[in-house]
């Protein structure tokens, strides 16, 4: 059966791969599948940024003759190209993080019931159980954690909480296993949330659901969560 490292090594060098065999893990995968929507819009930006017009006729060097309508035409295509490269750079760059985003959106739908609004916490035991796998503990005043779980997310486990806040219910899930670059928030089908680095350990996903959430409250709830992680390692 088809893992997720084979899918997208597989769709990386095709995206319009037709394979039964990737259709099938597609159609089972919703990481997989938000991961080929991501590849697929980024692929559509590149080639309308590399469609550049090419004179039909050969181009004169710009230091010829007639050079000043040909050198038009050079930098008219350099910096079409340069623009397209810029373009394209970027996209690829932030392509990683935009996929992880859209994978920590879809596990979401795997445990809606998580969301309850309770002020009951798990008992401790469950909760050092889900966390010790990943090396870390929360200090005392990390809040009210009503629902803890270790998730299989990209191949590995990692803690899935919910902290009961002021602002409501607020999924958390440490990524030891996935470097970001840098902060990066998102809005997606029905939530917000926020990525954040955490230099050694990987990374935090905090997510609200989308009418609960204020400005800028993702990512003071993100920073308050970082500050009550000790990690043991």
């Amino acid at each position: 059966m088809m893992d997720h490292r084979q899918y997208r090594s597989a769709i990386m060098a095709d995206p319009h791969d037709a394979d039964p065999d990737l259709l099938a893990h597609r159609g089972s995968c919703a990481e997989c599948r938000a991961f080929t929507e991501q590849l697929l819009r980024f692929e559509a930006r590149l080639e309308r940024a590399l469609r550049v017009d090419i004179p039909t006729k050969a181009v004169v060097l710009p230091f010829a003759r007639k050079g000043a309508q040909e050198t038009r035409r050079w930098m008219a295509m350099a910096a079409s190209l340069l623009l397209a490269l810029v373009i394209a750079g970027g996209v690829w760059l932030t392509l990683p993080q935009r996929s992880l985003a859209a994978a920590v959106v879809a596990h979401m739908a795997d445990e809606p019931y998580a969301w309850q609004l309770t002020d009951v916490p798990v008992p401790d035991a469950e909760l050092n159980a889900v966390l010790e796998d990943s090396k870390l503990r929360l200090k005392p005043d990390a809040g009210v954690v009503s629902y803890a779980r270790s998730c299989n997310f990209r191949g590995h486990k990692v803690p899935h909480l919910v902290v009961q806040t002021q602002s409501g219910p607020v999924t958390v899930m440490v990524l030891v296993h996935e470097a970001v670059r840098k902060s990066m928030q998102f809005d997606e089908h029905g939530y917000r949330g926020t990525i954040v680095p955490v230099p050694g350990h990987g990374s935090i996903a905090v997510l609200m659901r989308d009418a609960s959430s204020r400005s800028g409250e993702v990512e003071r709830i993100a920073a308050r969560v970082d500050d009550s992680i000790v990690w043991t390692r």
